[in-house]
């Protein structure tokens, strides 16, 4: 049963900063079924995203690569303003994903390192559990450092979307200037998002490194 917890414990730890992305836009019965049900969560816009996948279907043999759905669902915040509309969020992704991704492979190595520092522990095998510790916090700190990059290239990639639906429609009332305007606008949240990704590279390499002088100290 002790196992069962601590597997549990490890499992939800890829949910730490949950709040830090939603903070009181969702009731705490939310926040509790996003854990219990293993929900990724994501912002674009003034919305809020769920994504979830399914277990393989239609696998053939144990191990088989096999196909699997994966649903999206949209909500609203559930904090009203004065008005008793839904409180806007702070735009997140344009593209739903591009924090999930990352997020989720980082949150899937602190488990396991997680797993590894327990196991080695329990074995009284101090250098290894050190080992798997420093992996832990590396890998946290690499979540931690990687997210405000993410949200500003969400930003970039927001506003981009947003520049090319009012450019068309600038573009159909035959309106130039405007357009012209609206292109400019697109052209520095393109920048941005360039930026943004140059250095979310160099966040990533800076903690490669980081890891490799870990496994490299170990040996």
């Amino acid at each position: 049963e002790n196992k069962e917890a601590v597997v549990d414990a490890i499992l939800s730890s890829r949910y730490r900063n949950v709040y830090a992305l939603l903070r009181h836009h969702v009731s705490e019965t939310t926040y509790m079924g996003i854990v219990r049900n293993q929900i990724l969560v994501d912002v674009q816009g003034e919305d809020i995203l769920y994504q979830i996948f399914t277990s393989n279907i239609l696998q053939r043999n144990p191990g088989e690569e096999a196909p699997f759905f994966e649903f999206i669902q949209r909500v609203c915040s559930e904090c009203q303003s004065d008005n008793g509309c839904p409180v806007k969020i702070k735009p997140g992704c344009g593209g739903f994903g591009i924090r999930n991704f990352l997020t989720l492979f980082l949150s899937i190595e602190v488990s396991k390192a997680m797993r590894e520092a327990a196991e080695a522990k329990h074995r009284g095998d101090d250098s290894k559990s050190a080992l798997a510790q420093k992996q832990v916090d590396c890998f946290t700190s690499q979540l931690n450092d990687s997210n405000p990059i993410l949200t500003e290239i969400s930003d970039a990639m927001t506003d981009e979307g947003r520049c090319v639906s009012e450019i068309e429609a600038a573009i159909l009332r035959g309106e130039e200037q405007e357009a012209l305007a609206w292109t400019q606008r697109m052209d520095a949240a393109r920048q941005r998002k360039q930026e943004g990704n140059e250095k979310l590279m160099a966040c990533s390499a800076q903690y490669e490194a980081m890891m490799r002088s870990i496994r490299e100290a170990s040996e």
